[in-house]
């Protein structure tokens, strides 16, 4: 009894220290950005290259604009495929969010989208996402 005691507290605390892999990267990044909690540096550390450049150089009323996300619930988020080596990850996923106007629901969006990853320094970061498709559902009438 003992000894498989210690066998699973092994097991326990050697998943604390396991390194973030790309999938479990790129959750992490969706969930924080859609609670909010991510300020311009802490979005930098998600990111490399291209989109990494463009975010940083923002200036706060742009980078105030892109990071609010109050207006949006995810309603589901769901890695359908991945395509990795040692260095890369394409990670094919799907994210559908409600949209709210005047704390009214407005739209429901579905977005199949590819997350390219890179592996720096020893950790995942998103270098690029291609939207795939996109479905939007108004949940009123459009005025034309």
């Amino acid at each position: 009894m003992p000894k498989l005691l210690i066998v699973l507290l092994a097991l326990v605390l050697s998943g604390c220290f396991k390194e973030k892999g790309a999938e479990e990267t790129l959750r992490s990044f969706v969930e924080e950005r859609f609670k909010g909690n991510l300020d311009h540096n802490e979005i930098g550390e998600y990111l490399s290259g291209t989109l990494k450049s463009s975010i940083m150089a923002m200036n706060e009323t742009e980078f105030t604009n892109y990071s609010d996300l109050s207006k949006y619930k995810k309603k589901k988020f769901k890695i359908t495929h991945s395509n990795c080596s040692v260095e890369k990850c394409f990670i094919t996923y799907l994210i559908s969010y409600d949209q709210f106007r005047d704390s009214k629901k407005s739209f429901r969006v579905d977005n199949k989208k590819i997350a390219e990853m890179v592996k720096l320094e020893e950790s995942w970061k998103i270098e690029n996402v291609t939207n795939v498709k996109t479905y939007i559902e108004s949940k009123e009438a459009l005025d034309i």
